[in-house]
């Protein structure tokens, strides 16, 4: 794993910088290695100066910047943006009118323009000036480090990050930014931590189409999906809490992103705190998200080769933890898989949720007051198995109350 220059390093340089002026390096030129921006300041203007791998310190303070009509905050390179933010007094970047997002790091070769898209959202729709232009998958930005900075009131995105390989985003918080709060995309080797996201009307912390992500001790509150993970692999949830969501963790291989990422697997879900998400749906109408119900933990759809293990799960009124073939969640349904044109014949094939270990769990008072109009009401309880056969999912050394198995069994593990 390519690991980001030295979080101790950045926060040593934050707190020297703080009192006195940083020395500038022998080769330095006007600042561009270690800058220091006050309110009074422009962050974007210390970005773009800054080389490869340099260093933005902000003061505590309220930004409104202006990257773009559309951006607050753009970042296409290497770097270090550290806010220098204490529990009083905090770096705060706020929408400057009629702002989409907070910050979007985007590899700057990708495309000449980072406003190219009408939404950041997949399958990220180009205007029209940009039709045609290819996008590369692969991260082309080598280490990015965010920290100590809240955004808020930005009307699509908090965070958006995509094609990087190497990052750490450290104390960021997203505050009603209604789509997504913390979005990485076709990234790699990755850490987001001791950060949290509140109001998203889709996910508050998404990982999507990436690899070998950490997503730890963060907080995840009013949103649709809490945490969110799609389309990606090797990616661990620890000692996070999922609280006051419609789902608190939604772990999800979807036909829509198929084309970027072939499957969702190897994904471990251990000693987290995940609890009384049961927040209405407010998902856009008529997408795939706005039919799930209220009150599920963990929802494992068509994911694969998983471990849920140690975590506390209460008091989610339809499901502590689902593990769910795709298929078969959607049947019936405007999404159907014999319906839904991005859905193809490979995707089918791998759709089941195979081989995912649920072990030493406790699971307390989930199940106990379903929505009576979903047409799985029946299948409300602590843990549920909705598959067409067990494909190796087992279960071990859980404590619980109720369970629900199309098998009529939970099959042990070996």
């Amino acid at each position: 794993m390519r690991q980001p220059t030295s979080l101790l390093a950045l926060l040593l340089c934050a707190t020297l910088g703080s009192l006195v002026a940083l020395p500038a390096r022998a080769d330095d030129t006007a600042g561009r290695w270690f800058q220091i921006v006050g309110p009074r300041d422009s962050i974007q203007q210390a970005i773009d100066r800054a080389r490869p791998g340099g260093i933005v310190l902000v003061r505590p303070g309220t930004y409104h910047e202006n990257a773009s009509g559309t951006n607050g905050l753009q970042i296409g390179k290497s770097i270090h943006l550290i806010g220098l933010s204490t529990p009083r007094k905090r770096v705060v970047l706020e929408n400057a009118g009629g702002q989409r997002n907070g910050i979007v790091a985007v590899p700057s070769e990708h495309y000449d323009c980072m406003s190219c898209h009408s939404s950041l959202a997949p399958p990220f729709p180009l205007l029209p000036h940009a039709q045609g232009m290819q996008l590369s998958q692969e991260p082309t930005i080598y280490g990015l480090t965010i920290s100590g900075i809240t955004i808020k009131d930005f009307s699509n995105n908090g965070l958006f990050a995509r094609g990087v390989d190497g990052y750490a985003f450290v104390d960021v918080h997203s505050v009603d930014n209604p789509n997504y709060g913390i979005f990485p995309v076709s990234t790699r080797n990755g850490v987001i931590t001791r950060s949290s996201a509140v109001g998203a009307d889709d996910s508050g912390i998404w990982v999507e189409t990436s690899e070998n992500v950490s997503v730890t001790h963060n907080r995840v509150e009013g949103n649709v999906n809490g945490f969110e993970v799609s389309n990606s692999d090797d990616i661990l949830l620890a000692h996070n809490e999922a609280l006051g969501n419609t789902v608190g963790m939604a772990i999800l291989f979807l036909p829509d992103i198929f084309d970027v990422r072939q499957d969702t697997q190897r994904i471990t879900i251990r000693d987290n705190h995940i609890h009384d998400n049961n927040k209405p749906n407010t998902a856009s109408p008529g997408s795939i998200l706005s039919t799930v119900s209220p009150g599920i933990g963990i929802l494992h759809l068509g994911v694969d080769d998983s471990r849920i293990q140690d975590n506390v799960i209460a008091n989610n009124d339809f499901s502590g933890v689902s593990i769910v073939d795709y298929c078969l969640a959607v049947s019936g349904g405007a999404f159907d898989c014999s319906l839904d044109p991005e859905v193809t014949l490979e995707f089918v094939a791998d759709s089941e949720a195979s081989n995912n270990q649920v072990v030493d769990n406790l699971l307390l008072n989930n199940g106990t007051n379903p929505d009576p109009t979903n047409p799985f009401a029946f299948t409300a309880s602590d843990l549920g198995l909705l598959t067409t056969d067990d494909h190796g999912n087992c279960y071990a050394g859980n404590v619980f109350a109720t369970f629900f198995s199309t098998l009529g069994v939970l099959p042990p593990c070996p």
